[in-house]
């Protein structure tokens, strides 16, 4: 056990809520995480969530495996322009380019883009489902195999359609074809469990599956004033310290609440909570299917590597258009090219829907 735990130490970002690596033993999150996930001895129904995805760190099968669970699609080697010995280099998706905006300060700009949002009218709703969709993919790695460390990603569009009344919905999953850094160890990422999903899966569940997340519902409803929606952000643990990732999951969960939309007045909210932050950087960047986004950005450091998370926004709404997270620096033990993509996500369309069948 001590083994695994050092190679997760090794493999897995950093949490900026605690001292990563320090004293020999993980973050406090990180050993809670990890003794759940040890200690289950019951299978469980899947908890789905529209939002942006989080780090995660596993144990299974044997083998310690850091990634990071999302909806991920698109045609990976078209998006490389990898062939033949190019195809072979250990490397991941491409790093979105983030333009920093010059003579402008975050704060600023934010605070700009608040105004307008807050001045915008109230969406339309069509109807009582909720509709994504989505793509992108998540490197999962491997840390106990024979080749040292094997990676593999899964390229996946799904939709889903939500009924906000009573969480029951329909969710649609279509598999690209795996995609490993290093084909020489496709035998080994499949053998650690690396491969989730495969052809098309189209599931219809019942009322509670896609339920509200219980640590974010209890606060509804959230403030529009930017301090006091701080405060109630605060209340919840972020995923892996970033606060740009609990800005995205409380305004899921005020879309799904609110039967699909999000009140002007509450993205503007949180364009200025992320305003008064000073650990965030602004820049403008062009998604994967070439939307314009601003990217609001904040990093963490282990050893000579970066951890680069970017929540792309809207700059017309305000609404979340995606997110990144890429390494930088030191590939550490991941064993890819830096700068390296970890995981991508980007929301093709989202809106409301009269039923299951029809799109937004």
């Amino acid at each position: 056990m001590k083994g695994d735990l050092r190679k997760v130490r090794e493999m897995a970002p950093p949490d900026p809520q605690a001292r990563f690596g320090r004293d020999g033993v993980l973050p406090d999150r990180a050993e809670r995480e990890l003794a759940v996930l040890l200690a289950a001895a019951e299978q469980t129904a899947p908890h789905h969530r529209t939002g942006m995805s989080r780090r995660r760190v596993l144990l299974a099968g044997g083998a310690v495996a850091a990634g990071t669970a999302v909806a991920a699609s698109g045609e990976l080697g078209r998006l490389l322009g990898a062939e033949g010995v190019e195809a072979q280099a250990m490397t991941t998706p491409p790093v979105l380019d983030l333009r920093r905006i010059a003579g402008r300060s975050p704060h600023d700009v934010l605070s700009q883009l608040a105004e307008k949002v807050g001045e915008l009218a109230p969406d339309t709703v069509h109807g009582p489902y909720l509709y994504t969709k989505s793509w992108g993919w998540a490197l999962n790695s491997a840390g106990d195999v024979p080749g040292g460390v094997a990676n593999a990603a899964v390229p996946t569009v799904t939709e889903q359609w939500i009924n906000t009344s009573d969480g029951a919905g329909r969710e649609r999953r279509k598999y690209g074809k795996p995609y490993f850094p290093n084909p020489d160890q496709e035998r080994d990422a499949r053998e650690a469990g690396l491969i989730e999903g495969k052809g098309l899966k189209d599931t219809t569940y019942g009322p509670g599956h896609f339920a509200q997340d219980s640590e974010w519902e209890v606060l509804l409803p959230f403030s529009t004033d930017p301090d006091r929606l701080l405060a109630q952000l605060k209340e919840v643990n972020w995923e892996g310290g970033r606060l740009i990732w609990g800005v995205s999951a409380m305004l899921d969960t005020a879309q799904r609440a609110s039967g699909g939309v999000i009140e002007p007045a509450l993205r503007a909210a949180a364009l200025r909570v992320l305003a008064n932050q000073t650990d965030v950087t602004l820049a403008t960047t062009t998604t994967w299917h070439g939307r314009q986004a601003l990217a609001v950005t904040q990093e963490g450091r282990h050893k000579a590597a970066t951890f680069r998370d970017s929540l792309l926004l809207d700059p017309a709404t305000g609404y979340p258009l995606g997110g990144e997270e890429a390494l930088l620096g030191d590939p550490l033990k991941l064993n890819i090219a830096v700068p390296g993509t970890v995981s991508v996500n980007e929301i093709l369309s989202r809106g409301t829907a009269k039923d299951s069948k029809h799109r937004a």
